[in-house]
């Protein structure tokens, strides 16, 4: 309707006005969607593992539009980090490449995948898992590693995962 009112004119101001509401509405509806969101993840985890991804680059590529409508930029670097800050939890950014590519289980790389691949399978270990959860936990065991837990595994990578914190006792008695 703004296209229809002549420039500069008192109706164009109003309509300037109540567009500019809407926009600060949806907003503060998405802001406060990040920051509940952040408060529920740091409900169930103490340890929390993002990718480093260039959000910058996103803006440009063909994602373009939905990255920046969502505002998944200032979600990522800006409210989970003070939120995790706030709440005593840990917060770590780890290497977004090739975790599509790591074997979750065995820690193998498997090659690149077309897009189209939505099921991993690492020829190494047999492992079947669904792409994105697979990534998932990538970025989980990497996160992990960085902070000092270990990923334990059983001798021929099968389905016996879990993290043990090392014990810096058992280390030192185990030597």
């Amino acid at each position: 309707r703004l296209k229809h009112k002549v420039k500069g004119s008192n109706n164009w101001l109003k309509l300037q006005e109540k567009i500019a509401r809407l926009h600060e509405k949806v907003s503060n509806t998405r802001r406060d969607w990040h920051f509940k969101l952040a408060h529920y993840l740091c409900d169930i985890a103490d340890n929390i593992f993002v990718e480093d991804i260039n959000f910058v680059s996103w803006s440009r590529g063909i994602v373009r539009k939905q990255s920046l409508d969502s505002g998944i930029g200032s979600f990522i670097n800006e409210i989970l980090p003070f939120v995790v800050w706030k709440r005593g939890k840990y917060y770590l950014k780890v290497d977004k490449n090739g975790t599509s590519q790591e074997c979750p289980n065995c820690g193998a790389i498997t090659g690149k995948k077309a897009l189209s691949e939505r099921v991993h399978r690492c020829d190494s270990c047999g492992h079947i898992e669904p792409r994105d959860t697979a990534s998932a936990k990538v970025i989980e065991n990497r996160g992990k590693n960085a902070v000092g837990l270990t990923v334990l595994e059983n001798a021929r990578g099968g389905g016996l995962s879990g993290v043990v914190q090392l014990n810096l006792f058992d280390l030192v008695k185990s030597l």
